[in-house]
């Protein structure tokens, strides 16, 4: 596994991310690396993997085959309400390679979502670092990754309609 820290490719600039008891959760954000910025939204079954979803969409072009998550831990900081979140956590790139090496991630804030965050991208820019992927050469013209599709926000709309109309019309 490699330990040494990568000189950081990406870095998280900005994200939001909305979760209920009663629709997937979606996140958007926008990373920095190689000279551009990559944006993507995405919804996951909570907000931690709408987050990675949307990371894994924006980075897609870099992250060629995808990655898969095989370790994720959160422990607290400190005591009570005012605790933050260290998470740990450890990631390869999807490949038919039983022996493809795993990258460690970590990252830690008062924010459970932005140390998961945090660590992903951790994880990630050791990945891209051991990989030697040249960046600004994976990087997809400008607008490319700027702008979600409407027809992927129409889809997952009639997506959720029908999910509730047969909650309420079995």
């Amino acid at each position: 596994m490699p330990e040494a820290t990568p000189s950081a490719v990406f870095a998280v600039k900005r994200w939001s991310a909305s979760s209920s008891n009663s629709r997937l959760s979606r996140a958007t954000l926008v990373i920095s690396g190689g000279g551009r910025n990559w944006r993507a939204h995405a919804t996951g079954n909570g907000a931690v993997d709408a987050l990675l979803r949307a990371v894994d969409t924006a980075l897609a072009p870099v992250l060629e085959e995808g990655v898969e998550l095989q370790t994720y831990n959160v422990h607290a900081t400190g005591d009570g309400h005012d605790a933050g979140a260290a998470v740990t956590l450890s990631l390869r790139s999807k490949s038919d390679d039983p022996q493809a090496p795993s990258y460690p991630g970590r990252g830690v804030h008062e924010n459970i979502l932005e140390a998961s965050l945090a660590a992903y991208v951790d994880a990630i820019n050791r990945l891209v670092a051991h990989a030697n992927v040249d960046v600004a050469a994976a990087a997809p013209g400008p607008g490319e990754t700027d702008k979600p599709s409407l027809a992927d926000d129409a889809d997952e709309s009639k997506h959720h309609h029908d999910r509730y109309g047969e909650m309420f019309n079995p």
